[in-house]
């Protein structure tokens, strides 16, 4: 059992827990949200994992202590040299950990690409509205800009392109045919019909 202790200890401690052998009995509603966290990051790799796989980990933070988490994952992967995969809603904290990003959709792939490419030139229209809702600060005073309309049920989603009721881009095409995912070039792939042309796009 004390070995057990020690271990939890030192994990406490890799996770940056101030006084983290001081805090060990302490119960949760004694940590802020952030300390939460990671107390569940240090039970996560305490396994040694080879992929961590992190799902919605600043959720309910604030930017301060996103940032800090999404700071100690990166720096726990490279020490520990382990994969990580990460789920989130918020591609504003993903641009400085991943390296390749996988967009979904109503449960499907729509877009997949190398960090750098996507955020430079995304391929489909919901990636597009996903990077033009985060908040800029040359935008400060302006309206947030938001994806129009609602997620689709899961049990009835619409024909064609599940994203066609909300895409600005829609044409008639969208409503009726599923697009594929169709490979770009490079590593990336797009299940957009009009794809190509936003790549290409000035």
């Amino acid at each position: 059992r004390s070995d057990a202790k020690k271990r939890a200890i030192e994990m406490l401690d890799q996770v940056k827990i101030p006084n983290a052998k001081g805090r060990f009995s302490n119960y949760p509603h004694q940590f802020s949200g952030g300390m939460r966290q990671r107390a569940m990051i240090a039970m996560s790799i305490a396994l040694d994992p080879e992929v961590l796989i992190a799902d919605e980990p600043t959720t309910a933070l604030d930017v301060t202590v996103q940032a800090q988490i999404m700071d100690l994952l990166g720096e726990l992967q490279r020490e520990r040299q382990m994969g990580m995969i990460l789920i989130t809603h918020d591609l504003g904290v993903v641009a400085d950990v991943a390296d390749r990003i996988a967009v979904m959709y109503a449960g499907r792939i729509v877009e997949e690409a190398n960090v750098y490419e996507l955020y430079a030139k995304p391929a489909h229209p919901y990636t597009l509205g996903l990077l033009n809702s985060i908040p800029r600060m040359d935008e400060k005073g302006q309206e947030l800009r938001t994806i129009k309309g609602l997620p689709p049920n899961l049990m009835n989603i619409p024909p064609g392109c599940a994203f066609n009721p909300r895409c600005p881009m829609a044409q008639p095409v969208c409503r009726e045919k599923v697009p594929p995912l169709l490979q770009l070039g490079h590593g990336r792939a797009s299940a957009c019909h009009f794809a190509e042309e936003l790549v290409n796009r000035d």
